[in-house]
């Protein structure tokens, strides 16, 4: 019997039923749009190679799930919305009554919650928006502030998907002004995706939605290390969840969704830094996992520098975990049970970093400080407190005492130099021990606090340990005036320069925040016309008879300049931009006001003349020198310092 042969499915036919676009929205558990200029410039060069032929273009595989009459995109969103955003420019540059149906996409495409009200702006306000993109530097994309200004978005909720949004759309414009595309070529560009080759596969369950594990789209964006454990998680329950599977996967879903709501708008909020959704999941594996963590010997795992393979291996071991004593049952029950508690654990954790902080530190700024001196083992311990102290009455909100933090940061100052640290054999300190006794009695905090900041880590060794820091630093006094530079430990120079700087009302906050240089402000490169005559060998003398003298004020002055007193902190950009120019020529305040970034202008007259600079710097220095040692350390004689009882922290 002969049978005509089914037409290949073309992406048209796919999302275009019946002339007009089927209505598509992209589930909050998804990553919001990921693509970047690679990805862009990639589907541009798609449309300039295939315009002519219209044939032979795959446009990939789609998996779609249908709910309430609609699709959820499981796979290839992000091609589906950088065409949506493509459309956009189109229905904008040629409103051609021919694209009429390509163009019903962007009305009944949606994306994730957190996105969605600023998609809309973008395509009410993009005509506008692209004339007033022409006034910008076409040299680098649009700040922030430009696109939030120009297109009516809430600088609360600005997202990196909405900034990569706007960039897609500004990429496209950018390719038809250079004629990479011609505008009246777009009904053609349209044609080479709409006729494209697809595949798709619709299910009306979980099954093919909880198996994703990779996307094997070259052109695509490989799954984040979080996407992959989320996978692995619905996949388990899916497969041992039993008869409330589904529910329970929704339930993965709607955590997930939660987290990337937050995760978009980690990257704005105060003191994310370097710390990247991988990096939070090391540290909240390490001390919370799926909440039920409470001992030492369980905060050592997984690693410090756990590679992304091992993050991924370590909540399959969790859900898979059985002994000879356990069931199969009773362990996949047990696994369901991890995977729920996980993905609401590491929601709360998320919410703590992304939310609670940065509102704490609004209020205590010791907050964000202690998380500048050590990222890690602050974040850490403010994932536990915060929990720990989230059902107290007075600390609804997980929040401890500023005198606390206070004793915290001085713990973390102190804790790792002086003389007895660096004889100690073995582990110099145990933090995982700590964290152990925190997690037995919210209650007794400060206590802990106190008593590890009065004797160390190393009952006999370090007992003292303020007593010993304030030794150890008054008997390096000389050398720390003289040269901190070249023999401090960086990290804690860097901290002590900070806080004099804030103790001092300079606005330095958003330094610290950047990749940190440490400016020489007298520079180690200094020229010898900056030497006054009177300080220079005379002339009358013979070169051999200059050389010992010349030498004699190199050892002078080589002798402070790397002292306390002479170090600013500043971004690489704006050290370099200074160069090595004479400290009476340098400008601080355009980077940094108030501090020893305005005393900078006032002694400018001063350091036009050498025979000031050594006074200048130890000036400064035995300034910082004495802070650090009055604020940083507590009181040999008293190294507990009195706190409030918690529940008046």
């Amino acid at each position: 019997m002969n049978t005509v042969p089914k037409a290949p499915a073309t992406f048209e036919s796919i999302f275009f039923p019946n002339g007009e676009a089927f209505a598509v929205r992209v589930p909050d558990y998804q990553r919001a749009f990921a693509w970047e200029a690679k990805q862009i410039d990639l589907f541009i060069g798609d449309l300039g190679k295939y315009e002519a032929s219209q044939t032979g273009y795959y446009f990939g595989h789609f998996i779609v799930e249908e709910n309430e009459g609609r699709w959820e995109v499981v796979d290839g969103q992000q091609r589906l919305t950088t065409f949506v955003l493509f459309l956009m420019l189109c229905r904008v540059l040629w409103p051609a009554g021919a694209n009429a149906s390509a163009f019903s996409l962007t009305e009944r495409f949606s994306t994730v919650s957190y996105d969605l009200k600023a998609l809309k702006a973008i395509t009410g306000k993009l005509p506008d928006y692209l004339k007033l993109s022409e006034s910008f530097d076409a040299k680098k994309p649009p700040a922030d502030s430009q696109i939030v200004a120009g297109l009516g978005l809430s600088p609360g909720s600005f997202t990196r998907s909405q900034r990569r949004m706007v960039l897609a759309i500004l990429r496209f414009h950018q390719a038809f002004q250079k004629r990479e595309l011609e505008q009246e070529k777009i009904t053609s560009y349209i044609s080479v995706v709409m006729k494209s080759l697809c595949s798709h596969h619709l299910t009306k369950d979980k099954s093919v939605a909880v198996s994703i594990f990779e996307m094997h789209n070259t052109r695509g964006i490989p799954l984040s290390t979080l996407e992959i454990i989320k996978a692995k998680l619905m996949k388990f329950v899916y497969d041992h969840g039993g008869v409330e599977r589904d529910s329970k996967v929704e339930l993965i879903q709607k955590e997930f969704g939660e987290i990337y709501g937050m995760e978009e708008q980690l990257a704005t909020r105060s003191f994310r830094g370097k710390m990247t959704m991988e990096h939070l999941l090391r540290l909240h594996f390490r001390v919370v996992d799926d909440g039920s963590k409470r001992t030492a010997e369980e905060f050592h795992s997984p690693a410090n520098n756990a590679t992304a393979d091992d993050l991924v291996a370590y909540p399959e071991t969790m859900l898979h975990f059985t002994d000879s004593k356990k069931t199969t049952s009773k362990d996949r029950k047990s696994g369901v049970e991890y995977a729920l508690n996980f993905a609401r654990e590491f929601k709360k954790t998320v919410r703590i970093v992304s939310v609670t902080l940065p509102e704490w530190d609004k209020k205590d700024p010791l907050v964000g400080d202690v998380l500048i001196l050590e990222p890690d083992l602050s974040s850490q311990f403010f994932l536990i407190i915060c929990r720990l102290l989230e059902s107290c009455p007075d600390n609804a909100d997980g929040r401890i005492s500023s005198e606390l933090l206070s004793q915290w940061e001085k713990l973390l100052f102190t804790r790792d130099f002086h003389g007895a640290y660096y004889n100690l054999k073995g582990g110099r300190d145990n933090f995982p021990v700590l964290f152990q006794e925190c997690w037995a009695d919210g209650e007794s905090i400060p206590q802990v606090i106190q008593r590890y900041l009065a004797d160390g880590f190393r009952e006999g060794r370090t007992t003292g340990l303020q007593s010993l820091v304030h030794k150890h630093l008054m008997d390096h006094k000389e050398r720390i005036l003289n040269d901190a530079f070249g023999w401090w430990w960086l990290p804690k120079l860097k901290y002590v320069l900070y806080k004099y700087e804030v103790s001092e009302v300079a606005i330095i906050r958003e330094v610290m925040k950047a990749t940190i240089s440490v400016e020489h402000t007298l520079p180690q490169e200094w020229q010898w016309p900056w030497v006054e005559d009177k300080d220079l060998p005379p002339k009358t003398l013979s070169e051999s008879e200059r050389g010992p003298l010349r030498e004699a004020v190199l050892k002078e002055v080589g002798s402070y300049i790397n002292g306390l007193g002479n170090l600013l902190l500043l971004t690489p950009g704006e050290n370099t931009s200074l160069g090595n120019n004479h400290p009476a020529e340098k400008r601080y305040d355009r980077y940094c006001a108030g501090g020893s970034y305005a005393e900078h202008d006032r002694n400018r007259e001063r350091w036009r003349s050498s025979n000031e600079w050594r006074t200048l710097i130890h000036e400064r220095g035995g300034k910082i020198f004495d802070f650090m040692l009055h604020t940083l350390v507590s009181n040999p004689e008293n190294p507990q310092d009195t706190l409030p009882h918690q529940s008046d922290a």
